[in-house]
């Protein structure tokens, strides 16, 4: 769905965009519960699966991509990591107690697939937890194939589940101007660096270069380390997950849907 370079790791970060992130992971932990067999569809960079993993619960990572799975397994070799498409989910019906998809659904043309995908594989009563970014609020990036106002992603999730809670993720008017001076200060400077003929020896200076078999496992104590500290910070902060008020100023639509039991 999309390209590793579009896999966003919020780990030791502090802007309100990072915070958010992990946000909806603590929100997660605390609707699910230990030991319970989760899947965590497109994982991205594993992150996530990692903070399920220390709440105990059995979870499954899977992403699209071929390399954000490989370098998932070699920060978190304690995860179970495996290569699926979101609509395709190479799992058998009733599988997981919940499925965990947090900024998803906007990747697909289609939203009915993946959430019938969601649906198929859930056990009756299990939960589905899932998000995505607010059509007003975004930079329409074009791995964005298919964005949604509020009303019709909650309607969407109704379609397919008879109890659906809504939250959202809200920001301030101050981070929304700094969004879109960077926005536009990002797009005068691409501008200018294909101008000059630089911009892709400039993104190949700054794209990080691992080394996979001399810091294997550094990567993995790094990374556990900073996810012990983001499990940590207090969750009472103003860009927590929170039961849905209105739209002013609403980033991302969360939900927390049920599947009836037979």
């Amino acid at each position: 769905m999309t390209d590793t370079s579009q896999h966003y790791n919020p780990l030791g970060k502090s802007d309100y965009l990072s915070i958010q992130h992990l946000e909806r992971y603590r929100f997660a932990i605390s609707r699910l519960q230990p030991r319970q067999r989760l899947l965590d569809i497109a994982c991205g960079a594993g992150y996530g699966t990692a903070i399920l993993l220390k709440h105990d619960c059995n979870v499954i990572g899977a992403d699209y991509d071929e390399q954000a799975i490989s370098a998932a397994q070699t920060k978190y070799r304690h995860g179970n990591f495996v290569i699926a498409d979101a609509l395709h989910v190479p799992f058998k019906d009733e599988s997981f107690d919940a499925v965990v998809s947090f900024e998803t659904i906007e990747h697909v043309h289609d939203g009915h697939n993946f959430l019938s995908e969601v649906f198929r594989v859930l056990k009756p009563g299990g939960t589905f937890i899932g998000s995505t970014p607010n059509i007003l609020y975004t930079a329409h990036p074009p791995y964005h194939v298919k964005e949604y106002g509020p009303e019709e992603f909650y309607r969407l999730v109704q379609d397919w589940f008879s109890q659906v809670e809504r939250y959202g993720q809200y920001f301030k008017l101050r981070d929304r101007t700094s969004d879109l001076y960077r926005r536009q200060f990002h797009v005068l400077f691409g501008a200018f660096l294909e101008m000059i003929g630089a911009r892709e020896k400039i993104k190949r200076l700054f794209q990080p270069v691992i080394n996979v078999d001399a810091k294997g496992s550094d990567l993995q104590r790094i990374e556990d380390i900073r996810i012990g500290q983001a499990l940590k910070e207090n969750c009472d902060s103003y860009y927590r997950v929170r039961p849905f008020i209105n739209t002013k100023w609403l980033r991302i639509m969360v939900v927390v849907a049920k599947k009836e039991t037979d």
